[in-house]
């Protein structure tokens, strides 16, 4: 199955948190963007190219943290790997937003079955008309899935669930603050820490460690989350969430995602701690 590198930059300020990047072609132009599966837009910060292309339309967007409205402009083509799209309309982020960052979104990778392989930095990507399909998991389940392409996984504890947003753009995972305060048990303090969303808004927010959870049947270890009021976020979406799992949750197992059949698993599960 065609595979391309991952680039996972570590938060200088907190090793067990990082971001993941990916080499993609736009129009012709190189670009490292962030691997974003929990953005519905691919995201292009203004530079020379970009900064002439016309307003095709423009969309209400949300992050973590705070809402805004984007302007979207429409690039003749984006390559990653065998993945061509051709006429696709993206968000032209301002330059000088806080934050502002290329962004691989799911109208790019919608279409497509994946395995992300965070450990050994590594995307696969196969289409899903059966060629060089990967390798199905032993134990395939249903994915959730919104209209705008974000996906959902069940965390569950003894006698507790959480409905979880599969968002390899987030560093760090981040749980809905109204979930921390009816589950006290799960957490402990960790500190707090400073953190910024796809819209450039930024805030400290505390940090705990939550006590490891099972998905999908495999056990993970315990790790650090930042707390996040995710209310104004969930206003906006079809399916709400209580956690946002992001790379110190992700990087402990090898998935197989394939968005278009609804479907996901493990190919690699958490070791034994």
């Amino acid at each position: 199955m065609p595979s391309v590198p991952l680039v996972v930059v570590p938060d200088p300020d907190d090793p067990e948190c990082a971001d993941v990047l990916v080499d993609v072609t736009v129009d012709g132009q190189a670009y490292r963007m962030v691997l974003d599966t929990g953005a519905a837009h691919t995201h292009l910060v203004a530079d020379a190219h970009t900064a002439e292309l016309p307003v095709m339309t423009s969309a209400d967007s949300a992050g973590a943290l705070a809402a805004g409205r984007d302007d979207l402009v429409r690039v003749a083509g984006i390559a990653v790997g065998p993945i061509r799209v051709e006429a696709l309309d993206v968000v032209r982020v301002p330059e000088d937003q806080p934050g502002g960052r290329h962004l691989l979104g799911m109208d790019v990778l919608a279409p497509w079955s994946i395995g992300v392989r965070l450990a050994a930095r590594r995307l696969e990507i196969a289409a899903d008309d059966g060629r060089d399909a990967p390798a199905e998991p032993r134990d395939v389940q249903e994915l959730e899935m919104d209209a705008r392409g974000h996906s959902y996984v069940t965390l569950r504890w003894p006698g507790v669930t959480a409905r979880a947003c599969w968002d390899t753009g987030a560093g760090i995972t981040v749980v809905d603050e109204s979930f921390v305060h009816a589950h006290p048990q799960l957490f402990t303090d960790a500190g707090s820490a400073y953190g910024m969303d796809s819209t450039g808004a930024q805030v400290e927010t505390p940090i705990l460690t939550v006590a490891g959870p099972e998905i999908g049947g495999a056990q993970f270890a315990a790790h650090r989350v930042a707390v996040v009021d995710l209310s104004a976020a969930n206003a906006t979406l079809e399916i709400p969430m209580d956690v946002i799992l992001g790379y110190p949750t992700i990087v402990q197992a090898d998935w197989w995602m394939s968005f278009p059949q609804r479907r996901w698993g493990f190919t690699r599960v958490p070791e034994p701690t």
